[in-house]
């Protein structure tokens, strides 16, 4: 499994800026060059660049696995638009930052449990879904990244919670930090199943944490 560390737009929190999934992502306008062929070469995708809500923080707007992307109604349709143009898009009526509140792969969603109710049943039309909180926060969306092979998650998370996502994501996981002890982990960390990047504060032992907790499954 590849690995980097990175800056996006000078920030560390590399997670909050892009989204990814095995063959695709997207990043903000702006994204220094070098950051963007890292993450090509890391992830092993094509990178797409985009705005949500006219914002570079695409990873609190939206998420996605290898087959949609969601993305809430508030956003532009001009960036819808071109988010369709590489992935089919399903649009959720909400007011609520969904990248947040939800983290998925291929076979299943952990949603917080402030998320709306129609939010759940949307999703549920295309996954199994479970709504669950995770450790001390509600941001369950920025607590954990899922890949199809594993998932890392906050140091936090109970046992009883860290069950249930195995159950509903069909993969197993480990806990770590990012960028020298950030424990929303999503917030500093970009992955699929070849690669991962992080934060450049990331020390060498959280590296390791976050390999060992993504390559659970072959």
């Amino acid at each position: 499994m590849k690995a980097s560390r990175i800056r996006i737009l000078g920030s560390t929190y590399v997670g909050m800026y892009a989204i990814t999934n095995d063959n695709l992502s997207f990043v903000p306008e702006g994204v220094e060059e070098k950051a963007l062929k890292n993450i090509e070469s890391t992830l092993d995708v094509k990178a797409v660049k985009t705005t949500l809500y006219e914002s570079s923080l695409l990873a609190v707007f939206a998420k996605m696995n290898n087959k949609f992307c969601i993305i809430p109604s508030f956003v532009k349709p001009s960036e819808i638009e071109n988010i369709e143009k590489e992935i089919k898009v399903k649009i959720i009526k909400t007011e609520q930052a969904l990248g947040n509140l939800i983290e998925m792969n291929d076979y299943g969603a952990v949603i917080s449990k402030t998320a709306y109710p129609n939010i759940v049943e949307e999703l549920k039309k295309e996954l199994k879904v479970e709504q669950t909180n995770i450790g001390k926060t509600d941001a369950t969306g920025s607590a954990i990244t899922v890949t199809n092979n594993g998932f890392v998650i906050s140091h936090n998370a109970t046992e009883q919670e860290i069950t249930l996502i195995e159950k509903t994501l069909k993969v197993k996981g480990g806990s770590s930090t990012a960028n020298t002890g950030d424990s929303m982990i999503r917030n500093s960390l970009l992955a699929n199943k070849k690669g991962f990047v992080v934060g450049e504060a990331t020390t060498g032992f959280e590296l390791n944490r976050i390999e060992e907790a993504l390559e659970q499954k072959e």
